[in-house]
């Protein structure tokens, strides 16, 4: 428990038995209590099981559950609740990344965890730049953020200007409001180097939607239904926001 309050971003692998260990759910219930509380990053992972089962409590999970009303009744409600709460956050169902290969999909998802780690601290440092937060005050109220609907934002100005600097301390500070989030740095060094469609593979992969073939009709079809944030850093030609963005309905916030 020590731990986890210490801790910045949890991974919570949901297995087939997970709900059989009384001491994994008093895990997953202080977890979430920590998040809604600090507001913590929770990564979800469903390992050989699906959101809907650890959710609804059924097949193994409702077993276990069965038993549980027996011998731990006083925690039951609270790990209910934690189970709804922890399998509702948009997570990575391993069966879907790298096409089922399993040590592929964990270097995947532990690239994803040292970014937003990375993320995290970075946040940090950004606060203590002089006059950065004034800067992030005046963009936040544009974004809207809880009404509803998409928003396009974009940074515009000269080099050296602050607009990656400005693009992720706002990033930082409003990314937990969000199902899936990513950061793609670089895009004018990067768009050279890997082309368009690797980039558009690995916004898809961040959000945990990892197949690709059909172009934008398949990247809005993945997110149209999910609460998002994407910031595109160092666009410098209108194709790169066509085929990575769209039109507003594919991008949250954009940085030139």
């Amino acid at each position: 428990m020590e731990s986890i309050e210490e801790s910045q971003i949890f991974v919570i692998i949901f297995s087939l038995n997970y709900a059989d260990s009384s001491w994994c759910l008093d895990e997953v219930a202080h977890i979430m209590k920590r998040k809604d509380m600090i507001g913590q990053i929770v990564m979800p992972i469903f390992y050989d099981v699906d959101p809907s089962t650890v959710r609804n409590r059924k097949e193994k999970y409702g077993e276990a559950f069965a038993k549980h009303k027996l011998e731990n009744k006083n925690k039951v409600k609270c790990w209910k609740k934690a189970l709804v709460d922890a399998s509702s956050i948009f997570g990575c169902e391993l069966k879907n990344i790298a096409n089922g290969h399993e040590s592929k999909a964990v270097k995947e998802i532990v690239d994803k965890t040292s970014l937003r780690l990375q993320q995290v601290t970075t946040s940090t440092g950004n606060e203590r730049l002089i006059g950065i937060a004034p800067r992030v005050q005046r963009l936040k109220p544009a974004l809207q953020i809880g009404t509803g609907g998409v928003r396009m934002i974009g940074i515009w100005g000269v080099g050296g200007g602050g607009k990656t600097t400005l693009a992720s301390s706002v990033y930082d500070k409003i990314s937990k409001n969000f199902d899936g989030c990513c950061f793609v740095a670089n895009i004018r060094e990067e768009s050279s180097r890997r082309g368009l469609k690797e980039l558009e593979k690995e916004i898809l992969s961040q959000m945990g939607a990892h197949s690709v073939g059909r172009g934008r009709s398949l990247r809005d079809k993945k997110l149209c239904n999910r609460k998002v944030l994407i910031v595109l850093d160092d666009v410098d030609q209108l194709d790169q926001l066509e085929k990575l963005a769209g039109s507003p309905d594919g991008l949250v916030m954009e940085a030139e």
